[in-house]
């Protein structure tokens, strides 16, 4: 949407030289706001109700919000977002709201939307008032029933000002009954004779006598443009008013205006009038194309002079509008002229909105003048960008208004209609029509290399719709051999949707080298509205292949690009919501805990707007791994239980294995290890592991219960798993994976008394992660490993990282290994309980402990009592594990 057109839309008009204070009227508005949530300007045209409007909004108290509707409004997301964005620039706390998410993303659902906005009003302390000026072009139904509904709900402080011709079909019966409407009619906003007098003789500059005035009043009844159309022809003769022009009021008034307005002007001004007045708002540049001419600037600055009903639109007055009447009157006095030019000139009217990248008014031009070649220019230039980002009810309306014997002679609209049934999934519609645009492009000799090659590339995209690889690729290889260079919109088509195809199948390296390709195309608004798809799905692949510093350049150009001005309104809120979540998941691991909880909070905000499950469950996950982190266990069990329904009811079983990993870290936090352990013997029947999704995930998930069991047979078939996963991961190129493998192995070694093996696992482990920036990684895996890490510190094993890493353990981690065990537990344990803890380790019993220690059953059981309460356990398997993890068995 072009920035000049959409500011004029809200700006409140300016007022005309010759306006009148009508000040009983600009005080009842005021005063009626905060006991109406509807005021309703209704009369003809030509009342002033926009510039009684305009009056009242510039001396307003209340934060007033104008939007001057057109008919290009008659889309209720679109009304919306306009509405929106009038409401930002005088209530700028409504930025980051969950109605600017919703309307920010692209498709959003209508009744979210509308609750957003009723929660938004109720949640300001300030009053706001929407002018909608010119409601009467409103036709869409949606739009009706949207703003009922922000009627029916509005809270105290909203409110809703309309003025149009007349009576919008809302229900304004019920708002009558219940005394929530204003009105004001014709008999309130005619001119008063005083104020007819004051605005002849004071405004116009006019010295009428008084048998003058009188009958302009009687007889135009207080009409302010019949009164302003009298005053000018006045001011451009001498004659005496004829009666029966102005008896009538508007009967007479084409009449009126051709003969004592527009017959007066001379014949170059008289062609400038009739010319431009197709256009719903002029400068100088669109008026000198529409004109063929120069002098559009000097032209509009004359006709402001003259006050010829020519409405400025912005403070700089570069931008204006005729009068409604006026723009009537023109427009049919110059079909009835000129018919033969009419075509011509909505010709150059398309030719201008193109040029200026303005796509829908370029259409609406070439329609009216059946221009077949620029409608198959707009087609060819913005059909796939407009597709791709979700247009898609206005490629159809684009389709459904022009001729239908263009549907079937020209292979520009059927290409657009083969994408458009591509897009909603109708493919076998969509290849009939690629067929017909073969034939019709031969036919008509209108170039049939480039439409075969266009056809080709479509076909691409649709086996690549149907998963059918092999096909895609052959359609592919030709298509990018057949496709001029500059064809950028169907080669980036081609790359995107092979990659992810190929994404899809597994095959990461060749999805990134389409992916690549991609992203050295030109920036088209193509590539601009798949950027976001694009970086994600390179992320995606690099974090799979444990490359956190290329996942997040990906990410972070993603957010880059969703937050640039002209892209709002282009992505679903989903897609932005995920990324966030996972830009959020990398600084986690990166240890920025505030970063990622702002970019999470963020995230999961636009997913549960969105109401995307994918998003949702990434979002929560990550969010319990960060409550767990903080030591807030309700709260990560809270974000698992949210997260709990969607992972079973979803179809996204890879998110599974990642669900029950974070479960069992909470379990083991919670010092639930009978609970974790049963989880990983269920895993270890059987296949049941290898059948798992993400399987490398669940075996590390086991391996990590295994060690924390920490029995030499534990240790043994963690010690089995972790060597498979490593040999996976290294042939897989799973880095991350393999890091995590080697940390926990490096644990396995430790705890086996392997003190050197140990410390070469993890400085493997180290060296891997170090480059992109593991923390959390190590940080995750407890105690234990804080201990290993002091070790490696303390033997020069890459010191500054080593250090980087332990300042995200625990105050009690990060201390000298001398007095490590005691500060680890609130009490430590006396020596005789050292001795008790590790023979009971060692399996056993009381009899046998009290035999070995020379003490008595009674004194064995008394000292496990003690144990079990310092160690914050409940039974023997739980105080063995808990004395490894401290490492307190030596």
């Amino acid at each position: 949407m072009d920035d000049s057109l959409l500011a004029t839309k809200l700006q409140i008009p300016q007022l005309p030289p010759y306006v009148i204070q009508r000040t009983w009227l600009v005080e009842a508005l005021e005063a009626g706001i905060p006991h109406y949530k509807l005021i309703l300007l209704a009369a003809p045209a030509g009342y002033g109700k926009t510039t009684q409007l305009a009056q009242w909004a510039q001396t307003s108290r209340i934060p007033i919000i104008w939007l001057s509707l057109d008919e290009g409004d008659n889309d209720s997301i679109r009304f919306l977002r306009y509405l929106l964005v009038g409401w930002k620039n005088v209530q700028p706390m409504i930025n980051g709201s969950p109605l600017d998410l919703l309307l920010g993303a692209m498709s959003p659902d209508n009744e979210a939307v509308l609750a957003a906005f009723i929660n938004a009003a109720n949640e300001l302390s300030d009053q706001v008032v929407f002018v909608l000026d010119d409601y009467h072009v409103i036709e869409d139904e949606t739009v009706h029933k949207a703003l009922t509904f922000l009627l029916d709900h509005a809270p105290p402080g909203l409110h809703f000002v309309l003025a149009g011709r007349g009576e919008p079909p809302l229900p304004l019966a019920r708002y009558r009954a219940r005394g929530e409407m204003l009105e004001f009619r014709i008999n309130e906003l005619r001119f008063t004779p005083e104020e007819t007098m004051e605005f002849l003789e004071n405004r116009m500059g006019l010295e009428l006598a008084t048998e003058e005035i009188e009958p302009l009043q009687t007889q135009l009844e207080g009409w302010a443009a019949g009164l302003q159309l009298v005053a000018l022809a006045k001011r451009r003769g001498d004659r005496k008013f004829d009666k029966k022009v102005i008896s009538g009021g508007q009967r007479f008034i084409a009449d009126y205006l051709r003969e004592d307005v527009f017959n007066r002007f001379p014949s170059d001004i008289q062609q400038f009038l009739l010319q431009t007045s197709i256009l719903d708002r002029l400068c100088a540049s669109n008026c000198e194309a529409v004109t063929d001419g120069t002098n559009g600037q000097r032209t509009l600055e004359t006709l402001e002079r003259e006050d010829l009903f020519l409405v400025a639109l912005d403070e700089n007055r570069e931008w204006f509008r005729y009068h409604q009447l006026f723009a009537d009157f023109l427009r049919e006095e110059l079909v009835r002229r000129h018919p033969d030019d009419v075509p011509e000139i909505h010709r150059r009217a398309a030719q201008w909105y193109l040029e200026h990248n303005l796509p829908k008014s370029a259409f609406q031009h070439a329609v009216e003048a059946e221009d077949i070649e620029v409608v198959s220019q707009i087609f060819e230039r913005y059909i796939i960008s407009k597709l791709l980002s979700g247009e898609i009810r206005l490629v159809q309306s684009w389709l459904d208004s022009i001729p239908e014997a263009w549907h079937t002679s020209y292979p520009a609209v059927i290409l657009a209609r083969a994408g458009l049934l591509l897009v909603t999934g109708q493919l076998d519609a969509s290849m009939r029509c690629l067929d017909e645009v073969e034939q019709i492009a031969l036919v008509r000799g209108e170039d049939p290399d480039l439409y075969r090659a266009r056809v080709v590339a479509m076909r691409c995209n649709i086996a690549c719709f149907q998963n059918k690889l092999e096909q895609a690729e052959t359609f592919a290889d030709e298509a990018l051999r057949i496709l001029p260079e500059n064809e950028f919109d169907f080669r980036a088509g081609v790359y995107g949707a092979l990659g992810d195809t190929y994404r899809r199948n597994g095959r990461w390296e060749e999805a990134k080298e389409s992916y690549r390709k991609l992203l050295n195309f030109p920036h088209t608004s193509t590539f601009n509205v798949q950027a976001v798809h694009l970086y994600g799905a390179l992320a995606d692949l690099d974090l799979r292949q444990g490359y956190l510093q290329s996942a997040a350049k990906y990410w972070r150009n993603a957010l880059s690009t969703i937050q640039k001005r002209e892209n709002w309104g282009k992505y679903p809120l989903p897609l932005i919501g995920w990324v966030y979540i996972r830009l959020g998941e990398l600084y986690y691991e990166w240890n920025q805990l505030a970063k990622a909880w702002e970019h999470l909070s963020q995230g999961l905000e636009r997913a549960e707007l969105g109401g995307d499950v994918r998003a949702m469950i990434a979002g929560y996950l990550v969010a319990a791994r960060l409550k767990l982190t903080e030591g807030k266990f309700g709260e990560a069990e809270k974000f698992l239980d949210l997260a709990r329904p969607q992972v079973e009811s979803a179809q996204f079983s890879h998110w599974i294995s990642r669900f029950e990993r974070l479960q069992l870290e909470l379990w083991l936090a919670q010092d639930k290890l009978s609970t974790a352990t049963n989880w990983a013997d269920t895993k270890l029947k059987g296949d049941a592991l290898e059948k798992q999704p993400e399987e490398k995930v669940a075996q590390l998930a086991v391996a990590r219960v295994l060690i924390v069991k920490g029995d030499l047979e534990s240790l043994e078939h963690a010690l089995g798993l972790l060597v498979g996963l490593l040999r996976a991961a290294e042939e897989e190129g799973r880095m991350g994976i393999h890091i995590e493998a080697l940390a926990q192995q490096a644990i396995v070694f430790w705890k086996r008394g392997e003190r050197s093996s140990a410390l070469t696992a993890l400085e493997h482990a180290l060296r891997l992660a170090h480059p992109e920036g593991y923390v959390r990684l190590f940080a995750d895996l407890g105690l234990v490993m804080g201990r290993l890490l002091q070790e490696a510190r303390s033997r020069e094993v890459m010191p500054d990282y080593v250090e980087k890493i332990l300042t995200a353990f625990d105050e009690d981690v990060v201390i000298s290994s001398s007095t490590f065990i005691s500060r680890t537990l609130p009490e430590p344990l006396t020596e005789r309980e050292e001795d008790v803890l590790k023979l009971m380790a060692a399996g056993l019993t009381n009899q046998e402990i009290a035999e070995k220690l020379v003490i008595s059953p009674g004194t064995v059981k008394k000292h496990t009592g003690h144990i079990y309460r310092k160690l914050g356990v409940h039974s023997r398997t739980e105080a063995a594990a808990r004395a490894r993890e401290l490492d307190l068995l030596g």
